[in-house]
């Protein structure tokens, strides 16, 4: 699995090995755990956020969830993204 954030200090943070002694540095401390327990054979890039304006939208669209949700069909939110990369 690949994970593209838009974020470049935060993929450049958990790419690294230096330790980060803030709560910053412990959630990526975390978030590396998981990822090398559960995906082995995973990635984590840096993807400009125009470059990726799905996961942009979908970012969006949860900060203003107030609950988890299993999608099992696009989000409205991405609807007219997706056909749009379709064509």
């Amino acid at each position: 699995m690949d994970f593209e954030l838009d974020s470049k200090k935060v993929v450049d943070s958990f790419k690294s090995n230096n330790y980060d002694h803030t709560k910053f540095g412990s959630i990526l401390k975390d978030c590396k755990s998981l990822v090398s327990r559960f995906y082995e054979n995973s990635s984590v890039k840096f993807v400009r956020r125009q470059a990726n304006e799905v996961a942009h939208q979908l970012a969006k669209a949860a900060t203003l969830s107030t609950s988890f949700h299993i999608l099992i069909e696009p989000h409205f939110c991405i609807e007219h993204i997706l056909s749009n990369e379709m064509l």
